[in-house]
């Protein structure tokens, strides 16, 4: 209040010189005028300045939470004023995720961007009309940019881009971040490249209109480097401000026209960590969480989706399942059915996969009832496993480890 007071007393200190050396002679309305501009017109501040951090100790300023890409049981994936990445290899499903948050956006009454680098109108247009979006609310609430250079100050594009930035919007896609970079004349694989870039574009666009901006990228080419990171590794996730998500196909449940597919987000990196903390299990090989299971079903005329929790939460407790390494079980499963008896080494060492996460997921499965354990007679002793519904007699034999490989005992 005695801030506000003094600002007061300031402007009318203003208004007073003003009445003396120019003889106005309607000082009420001078007064009022100066009063406004420096309340909503104040000097600039310094970026350096320490911020008051009074609001947020007092709990009147807090993170917003998540708000969009709703999933069916009422958690959302991207943050309002945040920055987001979609990345995965190419026909995942990244883009269709993007304009998925857009339909719902415009189907709630608000606007959205989407600039692209990659496709063109009529796709993106087509594709939002493919997935029910309102022709009107296209044409009222939808914005479509196609840059084919930067948005240089003093220039008809840097004129364009400061019109987007007084607009607000829910959600701002960035198709293309490649030749986004390209066309401000950077590399995406530079540490220092990526920082400028994201103050230039995702950061200026999350700060000005509010939206949650979302950043479409591809994986690495090398399969070394495949999965956790998109093209520029690390240094593109820490420049995130709210949650990056690695796409995938379900499995065998790819989209495409007149197919019913399935996209798998797996959240990488959330910053505000209000996403993992309704995702589902944690995949120890990549560190992620699935975080959700889109179905897209383009079977009819229109493209229905639906945004599922991933199937490893319980829905009702909000809590994740244990992860349950169904691939590794499924080989143990193939192994054993091809040598039933056979001893853990014998297991470890036959099935693909590290022989630590093999050896677990075979206890998961004795305990579970799924594998039986038995003790085997004769010379050498230890034990045999096999199937729990494979029968002793239809054992073709017991099968031991030696440096020969695989052999039939004849107990």
């Amino acid at each position: 209040m005695a801030e506000l007071f003094e600002m007061e007393l300031e402007a009318f200190r203003t208004v007073l010189a003003a009445v003396e050396s120019h003889g106005v002679d309607d000082p009420d309305t001078l007064a009022l005028m100066e009063y406004n501009r420096r309340i909503h017109d104040p000097a600039p501040r310094s970026a350096w300045a320490p911020v008051n951090v009074a609001d947020i100790i007092a709990g009147r300023v807090r993170v917003e939470p998540p708000e969009i890409l709703m999933r069916a049981d009422g958690a959302a994936l991207l943050y309002p004023g945040k920055t987001h990445m979609f990345y995965g290899e190419s026909e995942s499903g990244k883009s269709w995720l993007a304009l998925i948050a857009i339909a719902e956006q415009l189907a709630a009454g608000r606007s959205a961007l989407f600039v692209d680098f990659e496709s063109d109108a009529v796709t993106v247009v087509g594709r939002l009309m493919a997935l029910g979006a309102d022709p009107v609310a296209l044409g009222e609430r939808f914005a479509y940019v196609r840059p084919d250079a930067a948005p240089k100050p003093g220039t008809a594009e840097g004129d364009a881009f400061a019109e987007l930035l007084g607009q607000r919007f829910a959600v701002a896609v960035v198709d293309g971040s490649t030749d986004a970079y390209m066309l401000y004349g950077l590399n995406p694989n530079e540490q220092t490249d990526i920082a400028s870039f994201t103050r230039q574009l995702p950061n200026r666009l999350a700060e000005s209109t509010g939206a949650a901006v979302v950043l479409i990228d591809h994986v690495v080419k090398s399969n070394d480097g495949r999965g956790r990171f998109p093209i520029g590794g690390q240094h593109k996730l820490s420049a995130v401000t709210g949650a990056a998500f690695y796409v995938e196909p379900g499995k065998g449940e790819s989209i495409g026209a007149g197919k019913r597919g399935v996209m798998v987000m797996r959240v990488t990196k959330d910053r505000p960590a209000q996403v993992r903390a309704r995702s589902g299990a944690y995949r120890d090989s990549d560190r992620t969480q699935e975080s959700a299971r889109v179905v897209l079903d383009s079977t009819g005329e229109i493209s229905a989706f639906e945004v599922l929790a991933p199937d490893s939460l319980d829905t009702a407790s909000g809590e994740a399942k244990p992860f349950v390494p169904t691939l590794l079980r499924s080989r143990i499963e193939e192994f054993l059915n091809a040598y039933p008896g056979a001893s853990r080494t014998a297991i470890t060492d036959g099935v693909k996969g590290m022989k630590s996460r093999v050896s677990d997921a075979l206890a998961d499965m004795v305990s579970e009832g799924l594998v039986d354990v038995r003790a085997k007679s004769g010379k050498g002793g230890g034990y045999a496993h096999f199937l729990a519904d494979l029968k002793l007699g239809d054992a073709p034999g017991i099968f031991n480890h030696s440096e020969e490989g695989l052999t039939r005992s004849s107990n």
